[in-house]
């Protein structure tokens, strides 16, 4: 397996320290590196389609044009790009406004390497690398939008009001048997509720659950 990437980071450092770190990493080729989105999508569009990154690491706050507006515009014109967006902090409105752009995954800077490269291979599996904690909050945020906003779920996939419960102990991260004991149901029968929720939301991952979950206000 071989993983081409852009790095996409307004700080000089930044950008050098990661593509280091990734040159230890046979699995990972660095293929792009850019100073904003205006810069990336530039560079992309002068790339030959065999070329193009699998994955883009995109920075959220970024001069000219930041990062949750450059993904966006990147997603519409390469949607098989996937976007992991990358900061300094846990901020719920930008998660959230990064997700509706189309990003499929959430990392802290200050992340070590191997849970990158981790993520990053998550993702071009079809995964959606947000972790729990990340998870929670963002949750938590989109709740509140939701009581101001009053709005309803954009698509609701056909769940029963069992399968949102166990999608919301999937979102809350957690176990099979602790969403058994929650409900009162045995681990073999949320086992079964989770298969269909899968098949339901077209997801193979609890990852990509979670963010089929928030993108569309499910629970």
């Amino acid at each position: 397996m071989n993983i081409k990437i852009g790095i996409v980071d307004d700080q000089h450092q930044i950008r050098e320290n990661l593509a280091k770190r990734f040159s230890f990493f046979d699995e990972i080729s660095l293929v792009m590196l850019a100073t904003n989105g205006i810069e990336a999508i530039k560079l992309l569009q002068e790339m030959d389609t065999n070329q193009l990154p699998d994955v883009l690491l995109m920075d959220i706050e970024m001069p000219e044009m930041n990062g949750i507006e450059a993904t966006k515009k990147i997603k519409d014109a390469y949607p098989s790009i996937d976007i992991m967006m990358q900061t300094v902090f846990e901020d719920e409105e930008n998660i959230f406004k990064s997700i509706q752009a189309g990003a499929s995954g959430y990392l802290l800077k200050d992340d070590h390497i191997e849970k990158y490269v981790d993520a990053i291979k998550d993702m071009t599996n079809g995964g959606a690398p947000i972790s729990a904690s990340v998870a929670m909050k963002l949750l938590k945020y989109m709740r509140e939008v939701e009581k101001l906003s009053n709005k309803k779920p954009i698509e609701d996939f056909s769940l029963s009001s069992r399968e949102l419960e166990i999608l919301e102990g999937i979102v809350e991260d957690l176990t099979e048997y602790q969403i058994g004991d929650k409900l009162f149901i045995s681990p073999h029968t949320v086992r079964t509720h989770i298969k269909n929720i899968y098949k339901k939301l077209h997801v193979h991952s609890r990852a990509s659950a979670v963010k089929i979950a928030l993108q569309n206000r499910l629970i």
